[in-house]
């Protein structure tokens, strides 16, 4: 199918958090094949929750079961929403019959997905699920070859790592969150996931989660956070009740998207099989992934910083619920074992990578005022094609910007935040993205504050929350503040500043003549700035595929 030819899709979402996470590698594909068409994800309100910042989709479908698309006429009721919606591709991650039956009486024309319950009559081009690889990222993806003619696909299915999206605020307001429930931020955070959806026989015994983690916390002072849903606060208070050491409960506390951000501040987790294990690979937080009778080359998540503990026993992997015999698969499995490589993982020295910080109005966009409306918001040419390129050379990108348009009430904080996610989902449609986004508010006369630029308030926190090497990293600016900002970490670190004639550039460029500094290199635009930063001596970048996508 021409790719131009298709200009709204429908993506049926797993119904699983884990699942989800592992179908984002699948809807990145989606997303760089189909650069024009509007992506819309139909998902469960858990599952909504995941993606309500992720650049790959434009929006979000509740399927509310239960509530208002509950039973026969609630079901025909979200048919008849999607119908409205004139789709022209559903694309099914979930195999239900289900949601054949939904693309099919919504009236799209072309239902891809697996020929499983018997639905394969409902779709337009399937596979059998028989073909399908045995781990659900590969699984997933290999549906990207229904969108192309055959031999054309390798490109389509190229793999990338699962990946989720949080925003600076959210992180704050995590931050906080932790806080006000009793947790001592000075400590390094250790997270502890005991519990898990598809029931008890994936759940390793209370006795050893708490036995791990007392010995963490006295070796390493940590903070204990224990994570689950509201299902599971017994087996939390269980864990809690047998610990030495204080843990804080967040388990039936915390929406979908505060567990996220939560589970982001962690320097390690603990999880058996489930969501959360999933949430926490794909925010590239450490951990140690628990496995019992479940199947690992079919459901563990296996990103950069993930092991697998597991004790190989003759009736593993099975598929049972509640273990019919003695579960010893997770019984056979010793506090000890997951002790000593939890300790190794967080004894690993975190290695830092650089950065290229960059401006956002004269620098990757035109500077016409005060952006006060999405319409009027457009990137200068190839400034996607140039973020890309330094995502794949392995270097953190992370804007940083003044919006006193906040403090001036021309606008608020929401439409910053909404602003931005617009830019994310642009610069996905050119593989590109942000690793992150900080923003100054204030008025710069009527607030003192530590994060309007040329103050290194915004560099703070972005080295708080990812492991950059200032020293070896950039910045990319038009005017005099974002120049500085290469030195507001002096005298411990200093950056190189590139300055782009753009926006204000060229009227920056003689005033910083005439104050007698002078950046390190003066670039003709954004990818002219880029174009230098990648000529320079490598400076140690680890590669985009090893670092996120």
């Amino acid at each position: 199918m021409p790719d131009e030819a298709i200009k709204k899709i429908i993506v049926r979402a797993p119904n699983w958090i884990g699942d989800a996470v592992m179908a984002t590698p699948t809807l990145t594909a989606l997303r760089r094949t189909f650069k024009a068409a509007e992506i819309v994800l139909l998902a469960k309100p858990a599952v909504a929750a995941l993606f309500e910042q992720h650049p790959d989709i434009d929006r979000v479908m509740i399927y509310e079961d239960p509530g208002p698309h509950t039973g026969f006429f609630g079901f025909f009721r979200l048919i008849s929403a999607v119908r409205a919606e004139r789709f022209e591709l559903a694309f099914l991650l979930q195999n239900a019959l289900e949601a054949a039956l939904l693309a099919y009486f919504s009236d799209v024309p072309k239902r891809l997905g697996y020929a499983t319950d018997g639905r394969g009559i409902l779709l337009t081009a399937k596979l059998k699920k028989k073909s399908a690889p045995p781990h659900r990222i590969e699984a997933y993806l290999a549906l990207m070859q229904l969108t192309c003619e055959a031999g054309q696909h390798a490109k389509r299915m190229e793999k990338t790592l699962p990946y989720l999206v949080l925003t600076a605020s959210e992180r704050a307001s995590a931050r906080l969150f932790l806080k006000s429930q009793g947790v001592n931020l000075n400590k390094p955070l250790i997270g502890i996931n005991p519990g898990a959806a598809y029931g008890t026989a994936k759940r390793w015994l209370p006795e050893r989660f708490a036995e791990t983690a007392d010995r963490l916390s006295e070796a390493g002072q940590a903070q204990i956070l224990i994570f689950g849903g509201k299902s599971e606060v017994t087996v939390a208070q269980d864990i809690q009740g047998r610990m030495q050491a204080d843990a804080v409960i967040l388990t039936g506390k915390t929406t979908v998207r505060q567990m996220m951000a939560c589970i982001r501040e962690c320097r390690l987790f603990i999880s058996n099989d489930s969501g959360p294990m999933h949430v926490a690979s794909a925010l590239k937080v450490p951990q140690v992934a628990v496995f019992g009778p479940t199947n690992p080359e079919a459901s563990f998540s296996n990103g950069p910083h993930d092991v697998l503990v597991r004790k190989q026993v003759d009736c593993a992997p099975c598929r049972h619920r509640e273990c019919p015999i003695d579960h010893r698969c997770m019984t056979g499995l010793e506090a000890d074992r997951v002790y000593r490589i939890a300790q190794r993982l967080l004894e690993a020295p975190l290695k830092k990578q650089p950065a290229v910080f960059l401006d956002r109005d004269g620098t990757i966009n035109p500077d016409d005022g005060y952006i006060d409306s999405i319409a009027r918001f457009s990137l200068f040419p190839d400034v996607g094609k140039a973020i890309a390129r330094l995502n794949k050379a392995g270097f953190y990108t992370v804007l940083v910007t003044n919006q006193s348009g906040v403090a001036r009430g021309f606008f608020d904080a929401a439409f910053v935040e909404e602003l931005h996610l617009y830019l994310q989902r642009g610069l996905a449609r050119e593989g590109a993205y942000l690793d992150g986004i900080y923003f100054c508010p204030h008025h710069p006369d009527w607030m003192s504050c530590d994060c309007r630029k040329p103050a290194g308030g915004m560099i703070d926190q972005a080295l708080s929350d990812f492991r950059i090497d200032f020293s070896s990293s950039y910045v990319i600016g038009d005017k005099v503040s974002d120049m500085l900002l290469a030195e507001a970490l002096l005298p411990a670190e200093k950056a190189q500043s590139v300055l782009v004639k753009t926006g204000e550039g060229e009227a920056t460029q003689k005033k910083l003549r005439d104050s007698g500094k002078i950046p390190d290199h003066v670039a003709k635009d954004f990818p002219d700035a880029v174009d230098w930063i990648l000529k320079q001596k490598p400076r140690d970048a680890t590669s985009d595929e090893k670092r996120r996508t």
